[in-house]
C-alpha cells in the first residue's frame, strides 16, 4: 500500500507523526512524506523519504507576533475549555483564531499545487495529514482516498476551520476548497490522536487514540544525563525560535532567569535547546548547562520537573516519562495542555502572558518547579505515564489505516 504523509512543518508537527510513519515502513508499506522545502532535512534526518512541496512556510511573524491588533493580545489567558465553548470568546480572541486559519490556507495555497502534481502521479491509496494541515485534506478530496488526520499532543480536536457562523467553514477555508474545486465539507476519516485520553476534551470526532511515542530529533546523548543526579535535575526546554530575552531589550526571558534562580538554589539545571538558541546564550552560571535538545526524550526520566512553553511534542514527552511539569503557555493552544496538565495533577500552568514584565517571574517560576517536586504531583505524573504505556502502539494504528484503505 502507497501511504503518504503531508504537513506543513517541522519539528512541531512533523515529529509526532514520525513514529507512525516508521510503523507504517515497518509493516511494509511504502510511505512518503510531502513536506515544504525547510521541512525536508528533517525528513531524511528520521530515516524517511522527503517530497518537496511548495516553498517555505511563513513563520510566527506570518501571524503579527504574540499580540492581535489594538488590545487582542493572544497570550493573555483563554477559557480552560474554549474549543468547547467558542461563544465565550471575545471578539479578540475570535480574530486570533480567525488570523491562525487565514495562516494556514495560505500555506495551503502554497503547498497544493506541488503536492497535487506528486500525488496524481504516485497514486497514494491513503493520505496521512497533519491536523492544521489543509493542503492534506484538499488533496484527499481531489484524489478520492481516504484520510486519517494526525495530532499532534494536544488535548482538544480544532476545528478552527468550522469556525464561521453557526458553525459554517471558515470563509478563507470554504475559497480554498472551491479554488482547487474540491468539496468544503470533506472530512479527515479518523483522527490519529497520540494524546491519553485523561487529558483530552471531549470531540465528536472518530479518534483513534495512540501511544506517544517521543521523537525528538537525531542528536546524540548529552555526557551523564542518562544517570540520575546526586541533586535535583530540572530540565528546562522552549520551542525552536523562540527568543532567549524579552521583545526590545536584553532581560532574559522568564524560563531562563528561573534557571539561574534554581541553580542558586542548588538545583542542577539542564537547558535543552536548539544549537542557534545555544548560541545565543549568555555566560552561564555554575549549576546551569546548555545541551542538545533533540535527545530530550532519552533523558528527561531522569529528571524531577521540565519547564516548556506547552508544545504537544514536549508535553507528550515529559507525560510518557513520567515527570512533572510546568507550563509556561504564550498561545491558547499551549494555555490548553497546560490547563489539562494541572487539572490532573501532573503540572502547574502559568500563561506568559501573567508574568510579561513581572520582575519576580523568574522567583515565582522557581518556586512553582520546586513545588512540582512534591509527592503527589510526582505520583499523578506517574498514572500519565502509566496510562500511556497501556495504549495501542503505532504498529496497532496501521492495521486500522490498512482497514481504512481497503489494503
Amino acid at each position: 500500500m502507497r501511504i503518504l504523509f503531508t504537513t506543513w512543518s517541522a519539528p512541531s508537527h512533523l515529529f509526532p507523526m514520525v513514529p507512525l510513519a516508521w510503523a507504517c515502513r515497518a509493516a511494509g508499506h511504502e510511505v512518503l512524506l510531502a513536506v515544504p522545502p525547510d521541512s525536508v532535512a528533517a525528513v531524511g534526518r528520521a530515516g524517511l523519504t522527503p517530497v518537496p512541496v511548495g516553498v517555505a512556510a511563513p513563520g510566527a511573524a506570518a501571524t503579527g507576533g504574540p499580540a492581535g491588533p489594538g488590545s487582542w493580545d493572544i497570550r493573555r489567558r483563554w477559557p480552560a475549555d474554549w474549543p468547547l465553548r467558542p461563544e465565550a470568546l471575545d471578539a479578540g480572541q475570535r480574530h486570533i483564531l480567525d488570523s491562525l486559519v487565514d495562516r494556514q490556507v495560505r500555506i495551503a495555497e502554497a503547498m497544493l499545487p506541488g503536492l497535487l502534481s506528486f500525488a496524481e502521479d504516485w497514486r497514494p491509496d491513503l493520505l496521512v495529514s497533519d491536523a492544521s494541515s489543509y493542503a492534506g485534506a484538499v488533496a484527499a478530496d481531489l484524489l478520492d482516498v481516504p484520510m486519517a488526520s494526525h495530532q499532534w499532543g494536544g488535548p482538544a480536536v480544532l476545528n478552527l476551520e468550522g469556525g464561521g457562523p453557526a458553525g459554517a467553514p471558515h470563509t478563507g477555508y470554504r475559497q480554498l476548497f472551491e479554488r482547487f474545486g474540491a468539496d468544503v465539507g470533506r472530512a479527515p476519516d479518523i483522527w490519529v490522536d497520540p494524546c491519553p485520553p485523561s487529558l483530552q476534551l471531549s470531540s465528536p470526532a472518530k479518534r483513534l487514540t495512540v501511544r506517544y511515542v517521543p521523537y525528538s530529533g537525531s542528536g546524540g546523548v548529552p555526557a551523564g544525563l542518562l544517570r540520575p543526579s546526586a541533586r535535583t535535575r530540572v530540565c528546562i526546554t522552549w520551542e525552536a525560535g523562540a527568543p532567549l530575552t524579552l521583545p526590545g531589550s536584553s532581560v532574559p526571558v522568564p524560563l531562563l532567569a528561573a534557571a539561574f534562580e534554581l541553580a542558586a538554589n542548588g538545583v542542577e539545571t539542564v537547558l535543552a535547546l536548539t544549537p542557534e538558541q545555544r548560541a545565543a546564550l549568555p555566560r552561564l552560571p555554575e549549576g546551569v548547562r546548555a545541551v542538545d535538545g533533540s535527545s530530550l526524550h532519552l533523558w528527561l526520566p531522569t529528571c524531577g520537573v521540565v519547564a516548556h512553553q506547552g508544545s504537544g511534542g514536549t508535553s507528550m514527552a515529559a507525560a510518557a516519562a513520567g515527570v512533572p511539569q510546568l507550563v509556561v503557555s504564550p498561545r491558547p493552544e499551549q494555555m490548553l495542555t497546560g490547563d489539562r496538565l494541572e487539572a490532573v495533577g501532573a503540572g502547574i500552568h502559568l500563561p506568559a502572558g501573567e508574568l510579561a514584565g513581572d520582575a519576580g517571574a523568574a522567583a515565582l517560576l522557581r518556586d512553582a518547579a520546586l513545588r512540582l517536586l512534591a509527592e503527589p504531583h510526582r505520583e499523578a505524573a506517574g498514572r500519565l505515564r502509566d496510562e500511556i504505556r497501556a495504549l495501542p502502539a503505532p504498529a496497532r494504528a496501521v492495521r486500522v489505516l490498512e482497514a481504512l484503505a481497503g489494503g
